[in-house]
């Protein structure tokens, strides 16, 4: 491990102890479940009927999450940034092929591990269970929330809160792409700029 990747790894154990208290022990315990890996820009982790066994965490980097139609249009149902989990959770639940695509949007890293390798820490620590619930409830919280923006409010409203969530990182990602998962087209998300006097 060079020194950036050191870096990269008490980052990310400080980041994650904010949600439970997670010992040295136990977190030298996930390393070595855990093995490093490069995804350049525009490359994928999983395509969309991938059969996929495995979790990441987004050490460095930027990720799309997109459905593919038929006749091959895309739609980003969300965006996972540094110190995510990325994964087709429902797929590796129920062991079927992915659903949708996970691409990266910059050159990123990630720590990838065998989702029944994560599972059997629950039995090893109770601060596992607990980090497990606590991501569960993560992505519970940010689909529910995605859903309200969605249903209740403006184009408008939701592009304020996309910004707010994603911060300086909006702006490696395509308008085209942020059209998308705002689910307007790009001609009404450069309305919306020029009118709130962005781009």
């Amino acid at each position: 491990m060079n020194n950036k990747q050191k870096s990269d790894w008490v980052s990310l154990y400080t980041a994650l102890s904010l949600q439970t208290t997670i010992s040295i022990d136990e977190w030298h315990t996930l390393g070595q479940l855990m093995t490093h890996k490069r995804v350049a820009k525009g490359d994928y982790w999983v395509r969309a009927g991938d059969e996929v066994d495995s979790i990441a965490l987004c050490v460095n980097g930027l990720f799309r999450l997109f459905y593919t139609t038929p006749d091959g249009k895309e739609f980003n149902k969300s965006f996972c940034k540094r110190h995510d989990f990325i994964a087709p959770y429902s797929s590796i639940l129920q062991r079927v092929p992915s659903y949708f695509s996970i691409q990266a949007l910059v050159d990123s890293e990630i720590l990838v591990m065998r989702y029944e390798d994560f599972i059997s820490l629950y039995e090893r620590n109770a601060s596992w269970d607990r980090f497990g619930r606590i991501i569960a409830e993560q992505l519970f919280i940010k689909k529910e929330t995605r859903e309200r923006e969605l249903l209740l409010l403006t184009a408008e409203e939701r592009y304020f809160n996309f910004l707010e969530q994603y911060g300086q990182l909006a702006a490696e990602i395509p308008q085209y792409h942020i059209a998308s998962y705002l689910g307007i087209t790009p001609v009404a998300l450069s309305r919306i700029r020029k009118r709130i006097n962005i781009g």
